[in-house]
């Protein structure tokens, strides 16, 4: 080995490019490592005193303050509205509320803080939505009960309930509960006519899709409070269908106005026609129970006479031919003649001629 390679060494010290490594020969020896630790631990010893009970201490020092600055790794802090998951390598071990809190230091524990007070919203409204079928829109497009095409956007109110769970039982939530939202909200869509949709039932449609949706939450264990699900907005996807669109719910109207018009002639018949049945029957029942009293007092009359004829038979049997002849001959014609003194001459009295004669003198009067 030339001097010239032992100047240089393994390290180039002898060449001005001294970084640059040349390369070794394969009769070369390798670096001295006895050497080269020897070299650190002197240029080691260099930050400390030469004095071996001050350089012990110092060590003693610098040894417990990275070990209190290691302790202190595991102060946290969780605020009013937060939770924190504390993990053991990896393992939940606890939750723990607001306040300033510990955990063993890192990496022996860790916290996950998480707001389980604020509301979380999520909407399916996707403005880069690629055309389906020449159809395209903001929302989701949705076929309805009467088997109309909408698109429909809705939005999902939720929080934290569950730290735990949230974080550990379900690895992508959020995405979870965007898909659960999609698959309640078509399942409801698609038994709903997009007229009952458009007007008045969407209120009972929300409160529907959030009790739904909350039982499939809890279904998954995400650890979840569904607090509203509304339908933003629900309308023909685009222009290609909105003429057509029109033309069914105007043709809808129609319908729903003559069925209103025959309501209103029904509801102005049918009572009318009620009203004179009921009055027949009252009429009917009234005649019956006239009818009846008159047969009872009938039968009571003649109950009476009866037992009056059983204790006087002839005074009795006068005075029913009197009652009887009384009644007959009282619209009856009569005549009245004079047997004793109409000898040859049939002398009467007209009495029913002179009830006009006497009434027309009266007449003229007035």
């Amino acid at each position: 080995m030339s001097m010239k390679d032992d100047e240089e060494g393994p390290w180039g010290h002898g060449d001005n490019n001294s970084w640059i490594r040349k390369p070794k020969r394969r009769d070369e020896e390798g670096p001295d490592l006895e050497e080269f630790l020897k070299k650190g631990q002197e240029k080691f010893k260099k930050f400390f005193p030469k004095n071996a009970k001050t350089n012990g201490r110092t060590l003693w020092y610098i040894a417990a303050g990275a070990f209190f600055l290691w302790l202190l790794t595991g102060i946290y802090t969780v605020q009013q509205d937060e939770q924190a998951a504390v993990l053991r390598f990896g393992k939940w071990v606890r939750t723990t509320g607001p306040g300033l809190n510990y955990h063993l230091p890192t990496p022996i524990e860790s916290a996950i803080i998480r707001n389980v007070t604020s509301i979380n919203i999520l909407t399916n409204t996707n403005v880069n939505q690629p055309a389906v079928s020449g159809l395209a829109g903001e929302g989701a497009l949705m076929l309805t009960g009467d088997e109309n095409i909408a698109d429909v956007q809705f939005a999902v109110n939720w929080r934290i309930k569950n730290l735990e769970a949230f974080l550990f039982d379900v690895k992508a939530p959020e995405s979870t509960i965007r898909a659960a939202a999609d698959s309640v909200v078509r399942a409801v869509i698609a038994q709903t006519p997009i007229a009952q949709i458009l007007s008045e039932g969407r209120s009972k449609i929300n409160v529907q899709l959030r009790e739904m949706l909350q039982k499939l939450v809890d279904d998954y264990k995400l650890g979840v409070e569904i607090s509203q699900v509304e339908l933003l907005k629900v309308a023909p996807p685009t222009t290609k269908v909105i003429d057509a669109y029109l033309d069914v719910q105007r043709a809808k109207a129609d319908m729903e106005r003559k069925r209103n018009e025959a309501e209103y002639y029904r509801n102005s018949i049918v009572p009318v026609a009620r009203g004179q049945a009921k009055k027949i029957i009252q009429d009917a029942e009234a005649y019956k129970a006239k009818v009846m009293a008159d047969i009872d007092g009938e039968t009571s009359r003649f109950l009476l006479v009866l037992d009056q004829y059983s204790k006087a038979p002839s005074v009795t049997k006068t005075r029913l031919y009197l009652d009887a002849m009384q009644e007959v001959l009282q619209t009856t014609q009569k005549l009245v003649v004079d047997g004793e003194h109409g000898q040859g001459i049939l002398p009467y009295l007209p009495l029913p001629a002179l009830k006009p004669t006497l009434a027309k003198p009266k007449e003229t009067a007035q």
